[in-house]
């Protein structure tokens, strides 16, 4: 492990490399520490933000002309609904050296209209006690090198680990906190945003910061969000498996009740009533995500260990390979063992749980 310091109240520790993920560790005061993560990968947030015709400038575009009346509505209401999340937000920002704006539109991406899809989420009670949670991460293909794993231990709050994209507030993923709450989150369309809710990434930010299920799963209902997102979360000392679904404010959730049947999720609302109004029936994303949903629903008959969920999630068809949507890593907790499951662009990692969220590298422990 190689060690440094930032400043005076952050330090920047480096676990070494998961499953070809490198992994970078922040401890310290809130602000500090997110000044120092964008200070610390500015040339990764940068190097995306200058892709000349890459999904980053192209939201900018979209935010400068047709949805700007929306994006600074939703900004507004953000940092109303959210100040904590919002000042975070800001801090990384100016760590990075870049316009705080530019990180409202990359960090918005899915809260001002029709945007893309991707990711998949297995979540439910273990065949012998414990809960599980699998996520693959989907994304478009230009950010896969830069796609990296970073944990955040914050004064005051859980530490948190996540798979993170330079540039974005770290939340919107798959995340793990020391708190025994993992979270794996699905985009959903919405054709319309609710002008008066907070991005969906502050949103998870915020219930990933809760020291406990019951906080995390209010804070998901409560807020509304103004995009939509689909928040699978387990919660081990509550031991239950959970699916909430935000669709610009209106929520729905279902709660897994046997092992037999786990909660599956892919990118297209399965509990909010009309969750798709406004978006044509024969839309390409609603179509694809509805055959990888079979697919899903069809590979994970048995998903009772964490190797049947390993398995459900990198089946054709449910992994994806494309230059337009790309698995980036496929990521599974079990809680029952103690046990995390990383597979990147190198073999499949295994450690002990609650180490990794809090920023530790360590082998499982066995028991007998």
């Amino acid at each position: 492990m190689r060690t440094g310091a930032v400043g005076v109240s952050v330090t920047v520790e480096r676990p070494g490399a998961v499953s070809g993920l490198d992994w970078t560790v922040f401890r310290g005061e809130r602000i500090d520490v997110m000044r120092a993560l964008g200070d610390e990968h500015s040339d990764a947030i940068m190097a995306w933000r200058a892709l000349v015709g890459g999904s980053w400038s192209g939201l900018i575009e979209y935010a400068d002309g047709f949805a700007a009346q929306r994006f600074d509505a939703i900004v507004a209401s953000s940092k109303r609904l959210l100040p904590t999340e919002s000042a975070e937000l800001a801090a990384l920002a100016d760590g990075a050296g870049i316009p705080e704006r530019d990180l409202w539109v990359l960090n918005l991406r899915g809260d001002l209209g029709r945007d893309g899809t991707g990711c998949s989420d297995l979540a439910g009670l273990a065949a012998d006690g414990g809960v599980l949670l699998g996520h693959n991460e989907d994304g478009d293909a230009e950010v896969r090198e830069l796609i990296r794993l970073i944990t955040l231990d914050i004064d005051g709050d859980p530490c948190v680990t996540v798979l993170w994209y330079p540039g974005m507030l770290p939340a919107n993923s798959f995340v793990t906190t020391s708190a025994g709450l993992s979270f794996g989150m699905d985009h959903l369309p919405t054709a319309v945003p609710n002008l008066g809710g907070a991005g969906r990434h502050l949103v998870a930010r915020h219930a990933q910061r809760q020291t406990d299920g019951a906080a995390a799963r209010a804070a998901l209902t409560d807020v509304p969000c103004a995009g939509a997102f689909a928040f699978n979360m387990i919660d081990e000392p509550g031991g239950r498996a959970d699916v909430i679904e935000n669709v610009s404010g209106r929520v729905a959730a279902a709660r897994a009740e046997t092992a037999a049947i786990p909660l599956r999720h892919v990118n297209h609302p399965c509990l909010v009533p009309d969750g798709t109004r406004g978006i044509p029936d024969d839309d390409r994303w609603l179509a694809e995500s509805r055959g990888r949903g079979a697919l899903l629903e069809a590979g994970s008959v048995r998903a009772a260990t964490a190797a049947d969920v390993m398995s459900a999630l990198r089946a054709p068809g449910v992994l994806n390979t494309e230059e337009h949507l790309y698995t980036y890593a496929t990521t599974v907790v079990d809680t029952a063992r103690g046990r995390v499951l990383v597979r990147g662009h190198g073999d499949e990692w295994e450690g002990d749980l609650a180490a990794f969220a809090r920023g530790r590298r360590a082998a499982p422990v066995v028991t007998a």
